[in-house]
């Protein structure tokens, strides 16, 4: 099973065994291609599935608690009161807690895969500056230089800045441009100027080459990787 619904704990039946049976059955799709080295977007949908899983299992303790309770023990010496609920959890709200705790457990076990997978192919990225650097770094040029090909991939890249919960969050937009053949004889710099030339942008444009010395699925995991890394890159060298 390539996909999960994102409503899959609470569509259809309630049963714990069915449930399990469609759960398995799409991590074990996930199992297979973090084999391969293909992080997203399995990556990206378990992070999705275990936050829904908890905002579910939140959703429940909340309406538990709110249910009537009724004084059941005073305690005069500790000036503490009892209470117990009126209302008590039926076989239904039992298996969608079984359901809710062994998907959270399964995830979880997935994600940190996912995860060490993320940070090892973050650690064969490198990131620098092309010629001299703009003023302003909210738009240029990426090279995306994996080693073990005989091409550079380049995109145009533009950061937004918006507010959300009080914070400033950065967003990471690059359209693709072209794929440039690797050659002794020509500089970056040189690259970076014919692009700008070909699209019709300012020479003082910023540029960046990511070098990625290890070979991993380009569009799966290595183009995902660069982006949040380069975007983090630039927060914390330009700010």
């Amino acid at each position: 099973m390539e996909k999960l619904a994102d409503d899959w704990i609470t569509k259809g039946r309630l049963d714990f065994e069915y449930k399990k049976y469609i759960l398995l059955a799409y991590l074990q799709h996930v199992g297979k291609s973090f084999e391969q080295h293909k992080l997203y977007p399995s990556f990206a949908d378990l992070i999705m599935h275990y936050k829904n899983a908890a905002q579910l299992k939140d959703g429940k303790q909340n309406l538990w608690k709110s249910f009537p309770k009724e004084l059941t023990q005073v305690d005069l010496k500790n000036f503490r009161l009892f209470f117990e609920s009126k209302v008590t959890e039926d076989d239904q709200l039992l298996e969608l807690e079984n359901i809710i705790d062994f998907a959270m457990n399964k995830l979880q076990n997935h994600i940190m895969v996912g995860k060490n997978i993320f940070d090892e192919v973050e650690k064969q990225i490198i990131i620098e500056p092309v010629g001299v650097k703009a003023l302003g770094e909210n738009e240029g040029l990426l090279l995306i230089d994996p080693q073990y090909e005989s091409f550079y991939h380049v995109y145009q890249y533009r950061i937004s800045i918006f507010e959300a919960a009080e914070e400033k969050i950065r967003g990471l937009q690059t359209v693709f441009i072209d794929r440039i053949k690797k050659s002794i004889g020509t500089t970056l710099e040189q690259i970076k100027i014919q692009v700008l030339r070909n699209i019709q942008l300012v020479s003082n444009y910023s540029a960046f080459r990511v070098v990625a010395l290890q070979p991993y699925p380009y569009e799966e995991t290595l183009l995902p990787i660069v982006k949040r890394s380069f975007s983090s890159y630039l927060d914390n060298n330009y700010r």
